[in-house]
């Protein structure tokens, strides 16, 4: 018997999903991206859980029919090269159509996509199987919805970090995103809350910039005004302190 075999496609997936996805800040980033190849100038993001839970990216991009959003699912299917010499000067986020294969493979992924308002479909697909294809009836563009992230890998959902800093890691990739396309206008929300701010299209980088900063300075003024400046509390604290050389009171 052999000592070397051929990896099966679901090990080969899994692996390849450890490369392209370290939690869920990296498949916000994937569909995101996906997002803005497919011409996409709104983009909607619902997280719960800080992504545990689900991920749902929404997007009025081209969209797909039936046989492409098949396609998109087939490991290196891809829309953005034919040939090697494609690869001289990609202008696209991703080519190599490893994403949503190795996203599919570790998790609950639906996706919902149509070319135009009316007719589209839906497809399902549980641990790297296809599930389900039904038609679906939505406006243009594509929504790819990820549950149960590292559902079937328990090492990997092990190292994830709490809901919060998983969260956090999610509103840097998106900003950092954002800053980079301000002709694209992006939405965020957490378990039901809108972020407090919206990064919507400006005509230059530095009006996005200008909007971003000035929303999250009204967000730590509004914490300020709620639950006082702790900082300046212990500062004041401190000068009260009595400090080497002082005379003691009597």
């Amino acid at each position: 018997m052999p000592l070397i075999s051929v990896l099966s496609a679901e090990v080969a997936d899994q692996i390849a999903a450890g490369e392209v996805v370290e939690r869920p800040a990296s498949v916000v980033k994937e569909l995101v991206e996906n997002a803005l190849d497919g011409g996409a100038s709104t983009i909607d993001i619902t997280i719960e859980e800080g992504g545990h839970r689900l991920i749902r990216v929404s997007d009025d991009g081209c969209g797909m029919d039936r046989e492409d959003a098949s396609l998109a699912l087939v490991r290196h299917g891809t829309s953005k090269i034919r040939t090697a010499a494609d690869l001289v000067g990609v202008a696209s986020y991703g080519f190599r159509g490893e994403a949503l294969p190795a996203i599919a493979s570790i998790s609950q992924l639906e996706i919902e996509t149509s070319p135009a308002d009316g007719a589209g479909v839906s497809l399902t697909v549980s641990s790297g199987s296809a599930t389900a294809t039904r038609d679906a009836a939505r406006r243009r563009g594509t929504t790819v919805s990820v549950a149960r992230l590292f559902h079937n890998v328990p090492a990997r959902r092990k190292f994830l970090r709490s809901a919060r800093s998983e969260w956090r890691a999610i509103t840097e990739s998106v900003v950092a995103i954002a800053l980079t396309r301000p002709d694209v206008r992006f939405n965020l929300s957490h378990d039901g809350r809108p972020l407090g701010w919206e990064v919507r299209g400006s005509a230059s980088r530095r009006g996005r910039c200008v909007r971003t900063g000035a929303r999250l300075r009204s967000r730590r003024a509004a914490r300020r005004r709620r639950y006082g400046n702790a900082s300046s509390i212990h500062r004041s604290e401190w000068s009260r302190r009595p400090r080497h050389g002082d005379r003691p009171r009597r």
